[in-house]
């Protein structure tokens, strides 16, 4: 039977959830797998986002080698699948997030265990291991017909199949029978109702017939320049080990790109980003420097790869620098 590692409790801020996290021997490093779900309920036909997130924390590095995977689910089918990963440096430690998110639709009612989620990395030591995440319950119910006024629609056939029992047995004694009144509580929920619907009707007529007004600029954001700047100038710094000097690389390109094309980049993989700058026509010195300088950060935060020409890859990232970041 494999041994798997050893599991302790650590890192209580990203613990939240049931994330697992291990210790990579000889190294202040820890890993951890966690799995959570948007919505704990959803009807058939619904679709959720689950998220499975592997964290690495410390001063070693792993690579992930294949996952993360989860067992079929009983009760939903996966239609799409994201990827994405995001570092950075925080109190000269460093930490390393890889997202996986996939889309789930249900297919039928149930109760439904998802997880756990498994992956399998290599540690310092180049030795594959495996993590497991936690496990998440899902309810998925059967799909309700709508009502304006609340509550489920009654299937006619079922009702025409199965009328009310006749105590008596008489048909005569169903004669003369009078149809109850609507209760006050009935009536109150179609005169509230019709007072919603006139609410809404009236807002949109007052959103088309309201005049229109160019909106305002977005406001400028001083000192993000500056900000880029400093982090750019840290890069030189001498006594950065390699991994100190890749998070800190990839971080900085990330957030320069972010702010040049106004997108998300910190929370992109490096292909995404390549791709979406290409859509916003950046130059060919900006994209080579992208490239260049993303890739090189890669083989050496998770392919345990060799850091070569720093000051070349510092020299590149300065030309993403904002205009003004540049010239100061």
């Amino acid at each position: 039977m494999k041994k798997r590692p050893r599991i302790y409790l650590c890192l209580a801020a990203f613990l939240a959830g049931g994330l697992q996290t291990l210790p990579i021997h000889a190294q202040d490093m820890t890993v951890g797998l966690r799995m959570d779900v948007d919505q704990r309920q959803v009807e058939v036909g619904d679709t959720l986002t689950l998220t499975i997130e592997f964290k690495q924390v410390g001063n070693a590095n792993s690579s992930i080698v294949g996952g993360p995977t989860i067992p079929t689910p009983e009760h939903f089918e996966i239609q799409g699948e994201s990827t994405g990963t995001q570092v950075e440096i925080i109190n000269q430690e460093s930490s390393v997030v890889s997202t996986t998110k996939l889309t789930l639709k249900a297919t039928s009612p149930g109760d439904d265990t998802l997880g756990p989620a498994s992956l399998t990395y290599k540690d310092e030591a180049q030795k594959n291991r495996e993590i497991e995440s936690n496990i998440v319950n899902v309810t998925v119910t059967p799909k309700s017909g709508f009502s304006l006024f609340g509550g489920k629609q009654k299937d006619e056939s079922q009702t025409q199949a199965n009328p009310p029992p006749n105590p008596s047995g008489n048909p005569d004694d169903l004669r003369g029978l009078k149809p109850l009144l609507p209760e006050a509580a009935n009536i109150f929920r179609y005169i509230l109702w019709t007072v919603v619907a006139l609410l809404i009707a009236g807002f949109f007529l007052w959103q088309f017939l309201k005049p229109r007004h160019p909106s305002p600029a977005a406001p400028v954001f001083m000192g993000r320049e500056a900000q880029l700047r400093d982090a750019w100038k840290k890069l030189g710094q001498e006594d950065l080990s390699a991994q100190e000097f890749c998070l800190g690389l990839s971080k900085l390109v990330r957030e320069c790109v972010q702010y040049r094309y106004q997108f998300p980049a910190v929370n992109y993989t490096t292909e995404e980003i390549l791709r979406e700058t290409a859509k916003r026509k950046a130059s060919d010195d900006e994209r080579v420097a992208i490239e260049k300088c993303l890739r090189a950060c890669d083989r050496v935060l998770h392919a345990d790869g060799n850091l070569t020409g720093r000051d070349s890859l510092r020299t590149l990232a300065s030309a993403l620098l904002p205009k003004k970041a540049a010239g100061g």
